[in-house]
């Protein structure tokens, strides 16, 4: 993910470089904020898979401690494995909070892209003679 990281640092220098009145700089910023669509939904998908394993993890270690303490009463049994999956429900949380940065990034990306369409749709409506 470091890599993908880096470059998604780079696109969003090379994006940041260009001159959005200048109708190829808008052009070229379209398709950097495209790559960088694409990379930031690469990196949510990640993102969601790390989430839905640290779910599957936590579940199954709850699951496991109700099943193999039969000692106490079935309030204490479940106190005891939502006790024991802790370090995983902490695990479970990071994981959906960068799922959620990412989809976050992706949906922010996405209306970026949509502004400057409307620019670029502007720009040639002005060299139509219109407003």
């Amino acid at each position: 993910m470091d890599k993908d990281a880096e470059k998604l640092k780079d696109l969003y220098a090379r994006a940041a470089g260009l001159d959005e009145n200048l109708p190829g700089d808008l052009l070229q910023k379209l398709k950097t904020y495209g790559d960088i669509l694409s990379l930031t939904g690469k990196l949510h998908a990640a993102a969601l898979s790390d989430w839905k394993m640290a779910e599957a993890i936590r579940k199954e270690t709850i699951s496991k401690c109700f099943t193999y303490n039969p000692n106490g009463t079935a309030k204490e049994r479940e106190m005891q494995a939502e006790f024991a999956a802790s370090e995983h429900r902490k695990a479970e949380a990071q994981a959906e909070a960068s799922c959620m940065r990412w989809r976050n990034a992706y949906n922010s990306t996405t209306e970026i892209i949509n502004i400057l369409k409307i620019q670029l749709r502007d720009m040639k409506d002005l060299d139509k003679g219109g407003i």
